[in-house]
């Protein structure tokens, strides 16, 4: 088990430190972001948890973190997801939450992967045996996982998962408020450090957008850097630069977002109105006026009347809902202009245009010629 343990390191001289939260099984980003940043081994290198689960590159992703923390500069923290992945294949109390456990997470993540490959899907083994045989399976994986520290003091920054309760002394924090509060962005802290958290994507701030990327708030002394990779279908792997040069610190942000690019070939000019957004955690809709695009629907909670995209629309429990994040708004832009293609669905388009998610007609856009 994930006993909280806290380090503290204190440097003199000019640094350059990169901050990745939240990679969730997706090595491939994980290394591309590394390349695009530029991380070298005289780089101070910090890994916010949450490295574990939801992707499919989840034990790939263990022994490459495992690697890089061979380096004295790294430090990798434990979140949410690893005390989940650790607890559930550790406590045979626990044993019993892995059938709901599979159902509630996504297809992906090591243990759906083992009990596959070990063939435990075909009903002859008890569910402590399952556990027990998917455990030795990760047995050197769960060793480094349970050994993780659960907060770094780094300088003036504070590193840690999700977030530090009200507290002048942050260590006394619950292991679950470190790793699992939820809001820490909204309700604050008293420190005198920035704190510095993963855990929640950053898009869940915005009332008005979908914006994924690192949220910087020095005047709350907070740092937000989960771009959502792993949780949503709007998302990016972050990367919080923060360098030292003779005592003044700067920041720098740097993403990798793997969607095709796509050509605007059309000048499309659309009425600029206020967007209207869904998200977490208000997702349930009402039907006033279906369409054979876009129908027209209200949510209860945000109070807000707005057009979704019939397809990001299914009902469960006789109730209707909204798929996901989802933005109302029809993009503007002109010819020849390049958007990031997230989707399109029937005679539209779901795009990102210049950090800006929205629409615009399918038939206004061509694959970018990779010449």
């Amino acid at each position: 088990m994930i006993i909280p343990r806290h380090l503290k390191k204190k440097v003199n001289d000019d640094y350059r430190l990169i901050v990745i939260s939240d990679i969730h099984g997706h090595l491939d980003r994980f290394r591309l972001l590394l390349e695009n940043v530029n991380y070298t081994t005289d780089d101070y290198l910090v890994i916010l948890g949450d490295f574990v689960e939801k992707g499919d590159q989840v034990i790939e992703t263990i022994h490459f973190i495992k690697e890089l923390s061979q380096n004295e500069r790294v430090f990798v923290l434990a979140g949410n997801c690893e005390w989940a992945l650790d607890a559930l294949l550790t406590i045979p109390e626990l044993a019993l939450q892995i059938p709901k456990y599979f159902q509630l997470v996504s297809a992906n993540g090591c243990i759906r992967q083992i009990y596959h490959q070990l063939h435990l899907d075909d009903g002859r083994e008890t569910i402590l045996g399952v556990q027990k045989q998917i455990a030795n399976y990760l047995k050197d994986e769960l060793s480094f996982i349970s050994h993780l520290p659960v907060t770094l003091k780094f300088n003036q920054f504070l590193f840690v998962h999700a977030g530090v309760e009200k507290r002048k002394d942050y260590k006394k924090s619950s292991l679950s408020s470190l790793l699992e509060m939820q809001s820490f962005y909204t309700k604050g802290h008293i420190l005198e450090e920035i704190v510095v958290v993963g855990h929640l994507p950053v898009s869940n701030y915005y009332q008005k957008s979908i914006d994924n990327n690192v949220l910087i708030d020095l005047d709350k002394k907070i740092i937000c850097i989960d771009g959502g990779t792993g949780v949503k279908a709007i998302s990016q792997l972050n990367a919080l630069i923060i360098e030292s040069r003779q005592g003044h610190i700067s920041y720098q942000k740097e993403f990798v977002q793997p969607l095709p690019q796509y050509t605007v070939h059309t000048s499309v000019l659309n009425d600029q109105k206020e967007p209207h957004k869904i998200s977490y955690p208000y997702f349930q809709v009402e039907l006033i006026e279906k369409g054979e695009q876009f129908s027209l629907c209200y949510q209860k909670e945000t109070d807000q009347e707005l057009y979704i995209k019939n397809e990001f629309l299914y009902e469960k429990d006789y109730q209707l809902y909204c798929l996901d994040d989802y933005i109302d708004t029809m993009l503007s832009i002109q010819k020849n202009e390049k958007v990031y293609l997230l989707g399109i669905y029937d005679e539209y388009a779901y795009v990102i245009y210049q950090g800006n998610v929205g629409w615009i007609k399918s038939s206004y856009i061509s694959m970018t010629s990779s010449k």
